[in-house]
């Protein structure tokens, strides 16, 4: 009688208790069961992380599904070569700074990775490569928690001691840098937005590094090039840095910049140059800026060709003294929005163009000066100055160029003064009939 009902309650326990389906599993369990090379497809919701993914593989979303960290490390820890992530919203890293490592939503720790349509959120970085190489980042997402926390957040994408890497078409706002770049080469950096943030780019001992097509709007800075050669920027945006010392892009203690057909628009300063040698500044779009190119003296044997001069409070501001730099090249300068006298319609001005300011020594002695350049007062003081002659040479272009609108004004009024001299040529004719 008493085996029978043990035998009974064996049964219904049986009976009662349900199968363990995959995804009932934890994701860690999911992961650890799918095969080298396989794919692990999630449902759209929540599962909880922290993971760790040390074989290559595919975890592949949907829309609505999220890997939740506990606020203790790394949501998502590669440590495997060969992982793609597709189609995932990420959030809860730790946050401490004190701990031994700074954590993040997504770590790399390793090569041949790929990020791809991720949003991270509410994380101290938003993705971290540590010694990586051949990581594709590609439409990532990656929010911070605002300016005023700066100093407790991490940045959007953390790159250190790493290279060959390609990250495209990512947003990144409200962190501490938006791409951060350290002891990283042969880095391709292309189609991204940056906002709000400390610096869009910041960018450390690095070389051989391009940046295309990249927008950096609304920042303290735009991007800050420091310490690092044979950097090529083209086709980016600068726009809107604006604060008591913002740029759009500033290039420090570093050689070999080619900066070529990108748009500075109403930045404090569009481009700044400090302690740099051997740059090349071609083809740009300097467009209402309060300083359109500041050039220290430490700066030099750089050369300015074929750029953009157009409605800034001050066009370029050499300051510290005179400086050894070409604003031409080979019989091409610049384009300064100013008359130009060019009789044998080639061009290019018949005298060289002069550009001056008094703004150099103000500012050289007194950094609040950059406090008041939207003033009047510093028009007042220009004008002055300009009275009195007591402006400095700031850039010698011995060959500026003329704009195109005015390349086009001047062949319509070429046109008609050729029309006006038929006309005169057919009614004396017909005068002396």
């Amino acid at each position: 009688m008493k085996n029978m009902k043990v035998i009974v309650v064996l049964a219904c326990s049986i009976f009662l208790m349900k199968p363990v389906l995959a995804d009932e599993k934890d994701l860690q369990q999911l992961i650890d069961d799918v095969p080298e090379g396989g794919v692990l497809e999630l449902e759209a919701k929540t599962y909880t992380g922290n993971i760790v993914i040390s074989k290559p593989m595919t975890i592949k979303g949907k829309e609505g599904t999220k890997i939740q960290g506990d606020k203790t490390s790394n949501v998502i820890e590669i440590r495997g070569d060969g992982i793609t992530l597709d189609t995932l919203a990420v959030a809860g890293s730790g946050m401490s700074r004190s701990s031994q490592e700074e954590y993040s939503g997504v770590r790399v720790l390793s090569k041949d990775t790929v990020l791809k349509n991720l949003t991270i959120t509410d994380s101290f970085h938003g993705v971290y490569l540590n010694k990586s190489e051949n990581t594709s980042i590609s439409n990532v997402n990656v929010v911070g928690h605002g300016v005023e926390e700066l100093g407790n957040q991490g940045n959007g994408i953390h790159i250190m001691r790493s290279s060959n890497n390609f990250i495209d078409n990512c947003y990144l706002e409200k962190t501490r840098d938006g791409i951060y770049v350290e002891y990283s080469n042969n880095n391709e950096i292309e189609n991204n937005t940056m906002t709000d943030t400390r610096y869009g780019l910041h960018y450390m001992y690095s070389n051989y590094n391009t940046f295309t097509g990249n927008n950096f709007v609304k920042n303290v800075g735009g991007a800050a090039i420091m310490h690092s050669d044979h950097i090529h920027l083209e086709d980016n945006k600068f726009s809107f840095n604006q604060g008591s010392r913002s740029f759009g892009l500033l290039v420090q203690t570093s050689r070999d910049v080619l900066i070529v057909n990108n748009e500075f628009h109403l930045n404090q300063r569009g481009l700044y140059l400090e302690q740099s040698s051997h740059n090349r500044i071609e083809g740009n779009d300097f467009f209402h800026n309060q300083i359109g190119i500041e050039l220290w003296t430490s700066s030099t044997s750089h050369t300015f060709i074929e750029n953009h001069f157009n409605k800034n409070r001050v066009h370029a501001l050499t300051v510290g003294g005179e400086s050894n730099n070409d604003w031409f090249e080979n019989g091409v300068g610049n384009y300064w929005n100013t008359p130009i006298l060019d009789l044998d319609q080639d061009g290019v001005g018949d005298e060289p163009l002069t550009y001056s300011s008094s703004l150099s020594e103000l500012i050289e002695e007194n950094e609040l000066a950059y406090l008041f350049l939207a003033s009047p007062a510093i028009t007042i003081y220009e004008k002055t100055n300009d009275l009195l002659t007591n402006q400095k040479v700031m850039a010698l272009d011995k060959y500026p160029l003329l704009s195109e609108k005015r390349q086009v004004n001047k062949i319509i009024v070429g046109i008609v003064v050729v029309l006006i001299g038929i006309g005169v040529f057919i009614y004396r004719r017909r005068a002396f009939r």
